[in-house]
């Protein structure tokens, strides 16, 4: 009797470990919306907000109905967000609530948005309504972490854009400044929620910075000395990146003692750049100084001041030595992104379908010489360069293996194009893994990458 009591105990255990943890440690997103019927709804959010590299929490199939209901882990409070063609919606959630969004009308991108490196979604803030998973008792409206930040917002902006704009015209009048200031914060004094508190502050540094002219140096003593460092905060984030920008050049040039650029692109010596960095009160803290060293390799590595592959081993040195988890896999996702078409790394695996509605993935090449392209049907320098490959796919069949990835409308206008022209190479369509042309930071058609049969990146 007792040992068919464990079992069962452990039976429990394993398929109800969520019980187990509490309510505390999940959402839950639902709603309906006939507009996105038989869709998924993937729910996103930064895995950190330095290259602002993206993570998939979860995702739901939409009924017929338009119902979702999505159960998503998290620990703290998460800035989150879905696409939705043309919209980037997002909502900030709270662990242990349920939210019921509302979802904006469908309106999908067009082929132009999807094959434009620039385009950008429109970001909207969802209307909720957001009730107690444990008791199933609604948050009040004014205590609900949306409503807040959005009512912040509409108070905020109006000042922070007028100041701005007044701040690069004509001197600051401080007394003015201060006022908007106080009026700003006024009906926000009485917030108890530390995430909204931090939030409303350093909104307020980024309107100090920018509204009144305050130096960067300034608002890293005022702001950032002694303070906690917010990794998962966009107010905080979004200061942090202003002030630090660039900041080893910045640093450099105030102390030039110190040699700072000698030590990161000849040394390379993960150390001494710490102990430099010490020279700075305000970066003596550990948890600040790192993040700063991995914003300042990670702007060194694009600022055409810095040599690249320096600013990526200092990158794993700061992986490899770090205490902090979060840094750590900040670290891990910022390499991944400045290495993915870089020779000598491995670039983005794919699963997309041929002409035969086959799929097929980078992999299934493994052991063989790729020459990736990605082209159209329509373009100029695309349709003449379908020629050179049929030529080039003739005299190295043997030992060299040609996939073009088609940006086109549909797959039918790629079984159009193979079948007219008897293109005897892989042609497959991006259409059903579209991030695939930001996985390989397309920016012009056609874009060719050469790849080992190790699976790593020869030329780009």
């Amino acid at each position: 009797m007792i040992k068919s009591f464990l079992v069962s105990v452990l039976c429990f255990l394993l398929v109800f470990p969520t019980l187990l943890q509490g309510e505390d440690t999940h959402i839950v997103l639902k709603g309906r919306s006939a507009d996105y019927s038989g869709d998924t709804l993937v729910f996103m959010a930064y895995s950190n907000m330095i290259s602002f590299s993206e993570e998939k929490l979860g995702e739901c199939a939409v009924d017929d109905s338009g119902y979702f209901k999505c159960i998503i882990p998290i620990q703290s409070t998460r800035h989150i967000y879905t696409y939705l063609g043309i919209f980037n919606c997002y909502l900030y959630t709270e662990p242990g609530n349920a939210y019921t969004l509302q979802l904006p009308g469908k309106r999908d991108k067009s082929l132009q948005d999807l094959v434009n490196p620039y385009f950008e979604e429109t970001s909207i803030h969802l209307s909720v309504k957001a009730e107690n998973i444990s008791n199933a008792k609604p948050v009040a409206q004014e205590e609900e972490l949306n409503f807040i930040i959005r009512a912040f917002n509409d108070t905020f902006y109006p000042y922070y854009y007028k100041f701005v704009i007044n701040a690069y015209g004509s001197q600051v009048d401080r007394k003015e400044f201060d006022k908007a200031e106080k009026e700003i914060r006024a009906p926000f004094d009485s917030l108890s929620n530390q995430y909204l508190n931090a939030y409303i502050d350093y909104r307020i540094g980024l309107f100090k910075h920018y509204g009144s002219q305050v130096s960067a140096q300034k608002i890293i003593q005022e702001f950032f000395l002694n303070q906690p460092v917010l990794h998962q905060n966009p107010a905080y984030m979004e200061l942090f990146n202003e002030v630090f920008k660039n900041y080893f050049l910045t640093f450099a040039e105030e102390y030039p003692s110190q040699k700072l650029p000698q030590v990161l692109n000849r040394d390379k010596d993960y150390a001494k750049v710490n102990k430099i960095l010490t020279r700075e009160a305000a970066l003596r803290s550990d948890s600040l100084r790192e993040l700063v060293l991995i914003k300042g390799l990670y702007d060194g590595y694009y600022d055409g001041k810095n040599i690249p592959s320096s600013m990526i081993q200092l990158l794993d040195s700061t992986r490899a030595r770090t205490s902090i988890e979060m840094n750590r896999q900040m670290v891990k996702n910022i390499m991944l992104e400045i290495t993915k078409v870089l020779p000598g790394y491995k670039p983005p695996d794919f699963a997309l379908f041929d002409s035969d509605s086959t799929l097929v993935h980078l992999s299934d090449f493994q052991g063989e010489y790729i020459y990736l392209n990605f082209c159209n049907s329509f373009g100029y320098y695309c349709v003449r360069e379908y020629e050179y490959l049929r030529v080039l796919n003739e005299r190295l069949k043997e030992k060299l293996s040609i996939i073009t990835i088609l940006v086109d409308d549909s797959s039918d206008n790629m079984k159009q194009l193979v079948e007219n022209n008897n293109y005897p190479w892989t042609f497959l369509h991006f259409s059903n893994q579209p991030d695939i042309l930001e996985g390989y930071d397309i920016q012009t058609y056609p874009s060719y990458f050469l790849i080992a049969p190790d699976g790593t990146m020869l030329l780009s």
